[in-house]
C-alpha cells in the first residue's frame, strides 16, 4: 500500500481569513473512496480536514475550542465593520458627487425651480383646504412629485414656499 502526497488549501479565519498550504500524506485508497463519494457528500479535502480539527479541539479542549470561535467570530465582525465603513464612505462620495453635479449645473437648478413653481400653484389649493381643516397633505406621496429626494426636504420648501408667497392658513 503505497502513500501518496497532495496539498489542500485551507481556509483559516483566525488570522485575516488567511489561507494556508498544508502537505499531507494519506492512504490511497483511503483517497480514492473519498473522491468516489464526492458526489453524496459534497465536501473538500480542506472542509473535511477543518471538521476533524474542530471535532478533536471539541474533545481535546473545549476551552480552546470556545475562544478560537470567539476569535473567528470577531474577525467576521471585524471584517463586516470595515466594509461597513467602506460603504459609508463610498455613499459619502456619491452623495457628494451628486450634489456637486447638481451645483455645478445651475440649468437644472433652474429646471427644478421652475418645475416646482409649476407643481406648487397647481398644488396649493388642496393643499391649503386640507391644512385650514386640520388634516394634513400626503406629503410622501408629494415629495416624490416635487423631485425631492425625503420628505422633511419637501415640506421644509413647501411651508418656505408658502411663505414666500404670502400664503396664510386661517
Amino acid at each position: 500500500m503505497g502513500i501518496i502526497q497532495f496539498e489542500i488549501r485551507s481556509e483559516i479565519q483566525v488570522m485575516i481569513n488567511m489561507q494556508i498550504k498544508v502537505t499531507t500524506s494519506i492512504d490511497p485508497y483511503l483517497k480514492a473512496s473519498f473522491e468516489a463519494t464526492k458526489s453524496i457528500h459534497n465536501k473538500s479535502f480542506s472542509e473535511i480536514l477543518e471538521e476533524g480539527i474542530r471535532q478533536i479541539l471539541d474533545e481535546v479542549s473545549p476551552l480552546e475550542s470556545v475562544r478560537l470561535t470567539i476569535l473567528q467570530r470577531e474577525q467576521e465582525l471585524s471584517e463586516f465593520r470595515s466594509k461597513l465603513a467602506e460603504l459609508e464612505v463610498l455613499e459619502k462620495q456619491r452623495k457628494a458627487s451628486k450634489r456637486d453635479e447638481t451645483e455645478t449645473n445651475p440649468d437644472i437648478e433652474r429646471y427644478l425651480e421652475d418645475f416646482r413653481n409649476k407643481k406648487f400653484s397647481e398644488h396649493i389649493e388642496s393643499a391649503l383646504k386640507m391644512l385650514k381643516n386640520g388634516s394634513q397633505p400626503n406629503w410622501k406621496h408629494m415629495a416624490p412629485m416635487y423631485q425631492f429626494s425625503n420628505e422633511k426636504e419637501f415640506r421644509q420648501w413647501f411651508i418656505e414656499k408658502m411663505n414666500r408667497e404670502g400664503v396664510i392658513i386661517s
